[in-house]
């Protein structure tokens, strides 16, 4: 696992107000229906009513004519107002094949909508498709016989799907979008996309995807595969190597997202390699209900409510979104505060008063005590099983100090563990266990610390005290939080120094590259307590290959535990990319696997994740679960 990350929240939260505009021509900045702020007083002119005289009648009073009623004016209705979202950062680029930072995709998540995507808890839905293929429904089934046989995926984009420009989207631009993507050019890897053998089009809305078979994996591997894409390039860099030995098709627990799609008809004379700089880079034109109307740079960007209809339902009646980018935090914070935004990314508990609508949502890292399994006490998994067993998160989150957290998010929804929960991979106090855990290692733990009497090479016997050190990072409140954990393992045994490295983040030394020597990635550590993201998949952080050294120096997250197990990297191979991670029940079960003998290695106790606040105000119809992109379904918000 990494280091800390930025956190993204959001969630359906609907604001009642009253609003009446102050006047016709700034209609795109009145007050919208849903703003929560009070109503101005309404001034009713009413026109003096002549009296009609009528001659008297002989011997009588003549009597006054009472006036007509005057009816009351009616409310001119108020245009909706944009929605203003506070952005921590700009993005260098928009284009979505390159953009990858939390602003980027901010405003990416309301441009382009695509094909499948994931709904606030994670689970696919279709979005510009017909449906999620799956073995149930039939748009998904295993095709061909023996080595041949192989994962064949069927996608139909949904009737009136259109490009803002007014093109339809096609299935050409889907399979325009996975050559880009399998460029050499591009220089782009994506495991999903690599394990795509061919994508076709029977007809303009059909896209028909085939994985490889076994065989062509092996072909794959040995740099020989041909089709319609360089193959052989992915060979060249490695990314076919697992391969080599594979007897099963390829497939993946997110096979319905394979889909992804460009226009074709605007980059189509673009070299892969040029579209970074390309015009459509700053100004893409997506597929969402909205279009990039302007972007000032360095200061704020604009989407506007598209011309051309948008296919789903229901909709919303936001004409515009005004992302403003501020540096950090506090400033973010004070848009919300002042009301001059009315959504912002999470923000730390705290930072704005109660007086703005906001509600607590989980942060997608987990605090966390990783283990090095290649040192002494921590390369006895007894001893590793111990550490968890004595470590008791629930104390850590009651205590003051830890500040505002909740149960550790060890799993990402958004990867491949949507519909899931990760109870499975939680650590429990007890310790009394520990200790016995430690007897069965040869510890004796009579008196604290425990203490084993080791034979040396030279035939003395010398008494060894179980003992390591915690290496952790200057981040409040980390020093308070290892004090704590030094309590408890104590407790059960343990004897634990602390070693505090200085800096945050990328300046601390803790999180350094390799050539760099970080602590890390050089695995020069005991113990390490810091905050890792939650995990999306388990390759790259748990198999063998994963393991940083001089020839992968700087992995995504990377196996810092230096935990090799073959059989486990199978299990990992079957949970992400075998035949059951297609099938609804099956993946379950084969993530279900996964845990079991990643909790059995106990290579890491995890202990909690910060609780955050998502500010939003007057803008109802947000749906977000605290990961993926807030503006996911931006052409529902009211």
């Amino acid at each position: 696992m990494t280091k800390d990350r930025h956190h993204r929240f959001d969630l359906d939260l609907p604001r009642a107000v009253l609003c009446v505009a102050a006047a016709a021509s700034l209609a795109l900045s009145a007050c919208n229906q849903q703003t929560g702020e009070a109503a101005p007083a309404i001034t009713m002119i009413i026109e003096p009513t002549a009296t009609a005289t009528l001659p008297p009648a002989a011997s009588e009073t003549p009597s006054p004519i009472p006036p007509s009623a005057t009816p009351l004016p009616t409310a001119t209705p108020v245009p909706p107002k944009p929605v203003t979202i506070a952005l921590i950062g700009e993005p260098d680029s928009l284009h979505p094949l390159y953009a990858t930072s939390q602003s980027a995709q901010a405003i990416l998540g309301a441009l382009f909508v695509g094909c499948i995507g994931q709904d606030e808890h994670g689970s696919p839905v279709a979005l510009g498709c017909d449906a999620v293929p799956t073995l149930e429904n039939g748009g998904a089934r295993w095709a061909g016989e023996g080595d041949a046989r192989h994962l064949e995926s069927t996608f139909h984009i949904r009737q009136g799907w259109r490009w803002t420009d007014g093109q339809p989207v096609t299935a050409q631009d889907a399979i325009f979008s996975w050559r880009t993507i399998m460029s050499p050019g591009a220089q782009l890897r994506d495991p999903l996309t690599e394990k795509v053998y061919a994508m076709t089009a029977p007809d303009e809305r059909t896209i028909v995807v085939s994985f490889m078979s076994a065989a062509q994996a092996r072909e794959a591997a040995a740099g020989r595969l041909q089709g319609d894409v360089a193959f052989d390039y992915f060979a060249q860099r490695g990314d076919y190597a697992a391969y080599a030995k594979q007897s099963t098709p390829l497939a993946d627990a997110n096979y319905w997202a394979v889909v992804r799609w460009l226009p074709a008809h605007l980059l189509q004379n673009v070299a892969p390699q040029a579209q970074l700089t390309d015009a459509f880079a700053s100004k893409p034109v997506g597929d969402g209900a909205f279009e990039l109307s302007a972007w000032n740079k360095g200061s704020d960007l604009t989407l506007t409510r598209s011309a051309q209809p948008f296919p789903l339902q229901p909709q919303g009646n936001i004409p515009a979104i005004i992302f403003k980018f501020v540096p950090d935090e506090a400033a973010a914070a004070g848009l919300v505060q002042n009301g001059d935004a009315q959504l912002s990314q999470p923000l730390a508990v705290g930072a704005i008063s109660a007086t703005a609508a906001m509600t607590q949502v989980v942060e997608p890292v987990v605090e966390q005590i990783v283990l090095n399994t290649t040192r002494a006490p921590f390369d006895d998994m007894k001893v590793r099983q111990a550490l968890r067993l004595a470590v008791n998160a629930d104390a850590i989150m009651r205590d003051p100090v830890t500040g505002p957290v909740t149960t550790a998010q060890i799993i990402d929804p958004t990867g491949i563990f949507y519909s899931m929960n990760n109870a499975g991979l939680l650590a429990g106090g007890d310790a009394a266990k520990a200790k016995a855990l430690l007897g069965e290692a040869g510890w004796a733990c009579e008196a604290l610390p425990c203490t084993r009497q080791v034979k040396q090479k030279s035939g003395a016997v010398v008494t060894e005290t179980l003992s390591f050190t915690l290496t952790t990072n200057e981040r409040i409140p980390r020093n308070a939080i290892s004090q704590i954990v030094q309590q408890q393992l104590q407790a059960a045994g343990f004897s634990v120094d602390i070693h505090i490295v200085a800096g945050l983040g990328k300046q601390s030394r803790l999180f350094a590259s390799f050539d760099r020597g970080g602590i890390l990635l050089t695995r020069n550590f005991d113990a390490a307590l810091y905050q890792a993201p939650s995990l999306t998949r388990f390759n790259g952080v748990f198999d063998c290959a994963s393991i940083p050294g001089e020839t992968a120096p700087q992995p995504t997250q990377g196996n810092v535990f230096g935990y090799c197990d073959p059989a486990l990297d199978g299990l990992i191979l079957a949970a992400e990319s075998g035949e059951a991670a297609v099938s609804t029940a099956g993946r379950v079960e084969a993530i279900t696997k996964v845990f079991d003998a990643i909790n059995g290695a106990a290579l890491f106790a995890p202990l909690y994740s910060p609780l955050l606040a998502f500010p939003a105000q007057g803008v109802s119809g947000v749906k977000y679960g605290g990961f993926g992109v807030m503006t996911w379904n931006a052409w529902e918000w009211n």
